[in-house]
């Protein structure tokens, strides 16, 4: 006989221990990406009797492990028993999306069988896809945010910016003696890293379509002198908006979703 896996599941360690009923999710604390709760393993196995080395994994949705067990070794009375062995798992797993998991169990080296593994993070404006919103607002309170944007080598530079906004726009003035912000203008979309002044913490990265305002046109000039307002430490005060259109570019960000 072949081993067999009967049942399994994952469940939150608190929520088990508060209310006494096994919970079938992991549980992340704060923003995703973010780390779980402990949890237990549970799972039943039928198989002739022996001694057997098992280890299991966690996979994320595109099947990349996000966290081995080691491998044991566990003990099976034989064919006609149902074997249960229970894990509580304490090293923090980092879980980068609330898609569903899978728990996946190997016996001697060959995958018996998986059950999925669903991720609850009720904290995550992430995973609760309201990303898009609380960024609005948040960006409304701040004055800087971060961008990662393609490199020609291949790699990315990441800059602080800041910036004037629009509803889901951030529209950023660069180059000359302003900000830094490499081949910003060059590519078709960046990341933008949104964080809460309240809480000093990252929303998520979003990303961003980028366009290039014409130094000429009229929404150049409104934007500018908007930003007259967000650059108060500009030497030539409001003759910065000359300086901006002869030396600078202005390049709109709009975050997708």
């Amino acid at each position: 006989m072949t081993i067999e896996l009967l049942s399994a599941m994952a469940f939150d360690a608190q929520t088990f221990d508060d209310e006494g009923l096994p919970d079938p999710i992991l549980k992340v604390v704060g923003e995703l990406p973010g780390s779980t709760r402990p949890f237990h393993v549970n799972r039943v196995y039928q198989a002739a009797q022996g001694t057997y080395e098992e280890s299991i994994l966690i996979v994320d949705p595109d099947d990349v492990v996000v966290w081995q067990r080691p491998w044991a070794f566990i003990e099976m009375r034989g064919e006609m028993f149902e074997d249960l062995f229970r894990d509580t798992i304490r090293t923090p797993i980092e879980i980068a999306t609330s898609d569903e998991h899978h728990l996946v169990f190997l016996i001697d080296g060959t995958e018996i069988g998986r059950v999925p593994v669903y991720v609850d993070a009720q904290q995550s404006a992430t995973a609760l896809g309201v990303v898009g919103d609380a960024a609005e607002v948040a960006l409304k309170k701040g004055s800087i945010a971060w961008v990662t944007i393609p490199q020609p080598s291949g790699g990315t530079a990441t800059r602080p910016m800041w910036y004037v906004q629009q509803g889901r726009s951030l529209f950023v003035i660069k180059g000359g003696t302003e900000q830094e912000l490499p081949n910003l203008e060059q590519v078709p979309t960046v990341d933008v890293v949104v964080k809460s002044k309240d809480v000093k913490a990252s929303l998520g990265t979003m990303k961003a379509d980028v366009r290039v305002v014409d130094n000429d046109s009229d929404e150049f000039a409104r934007i500018a002198g908007m930003g007259l307002a967000n650059r108060l430490n500009a030497s030539d005060g409001v003759q910065a908006v000359d300086r901006w259109r002869s030396d600078c570019t202005m390049v709109e960000l709009a975050l997708q979703g």
